[in-house]
């Protein structure tokens, strides 16, 4: 009789403690597993939302535009209307036909001439460049044997410009949200002192068609 009491007691105690061990470790698992989802969740928009300063906001490949025969730049849109990008040109006898090599630096400050979406996908957009070339023919200042106030110096150039684009957004989260197709005119500041000063120059001589291409940063 006392064994079959000892028996009952037993189990008793086994039905007491087992189900409260259960929950508390089910209990840990979910709070664990709320903690893993958390973590998760934060590093996932983490990811997403931020992106270091460094990283621009585009990325652009021209063709033409007086700044060589191919250029690449990145640059920010530091408004809603406002995009500065810093490009980098190349001319040379095989990669555009000239008789010297030239490198050009250009810092193109573009504004968008409407509100961001007024037209739907296509910008109008308008500005000016400020590019530094770099060959054997090209100064800052002018040699000695130069008549004076004869010839511009020939380095530093205000290149103004106007065009459009088309952007077109790209589906999925990958790295270019979206692409965009450009052209523009553009002529340099010699180009229009002499069309102002000189019967010779009309103004149809004065302008430069480019093309190119913008891919947009998540």
């Amino acid at each position: 009789m006392r064994y079959k009491f000892n028996l009952i007691f037993a189990w008793l105690i086994l039905l007491l403690i087992v189900p409260k061990g259960f929950a508390q470790t089910n209990s840990s698992q979910n709070k664990t597993q709320v903690s893993i989802d958390e973590k998760s969740s934060i590093q996932y928009d983490t990811i997403l939302i931020r992106k270091g300063w460094y990283i621009p906001d585009h990325i652009k490949v021209q063709y033409a535009g007086l700044i060589g025969f191919m250029s690449v730049g990145a640059g920010y849109e530091v408004t809603d209307r406002y995009e500065p990008t810093l490009y980098y040109g190349l001319l040379t006898q095989n990669f555009g036909g000239s008789s010297v090599t030239v490198h050009t630096i250009s810092l193109k400050n573009s504004w968008k001439l409407f509100r961001p979406g007024l037209l739907g996908d296509i910008t109008p957009k308008a500005g000016f460049s400020v590019n530094l070339g770099f060959t054997n023919n090209t100064f800052h200042r002018l040699p000695a044997h130069y008549p004076n106030n004869y010839y511009f110096q020939n380095r530093i150039h205000v290149a103004p410009f106007f065009g459009g684009e088309w952007k077109i957004d790209l589906p999925g989260d990958g790295f270019f949200n979206a692409v965009g197709l450009y052209t523009e005119m553009s002529t340099l500041d010699n180009y229009v002192l002499e069309f102002i000063r000189t019967k010779y120059v009309t103004i149809d001589k004065i302008w430069n068609l480019s093309f190119g291409v913008s891919l947009y940063i998540n």
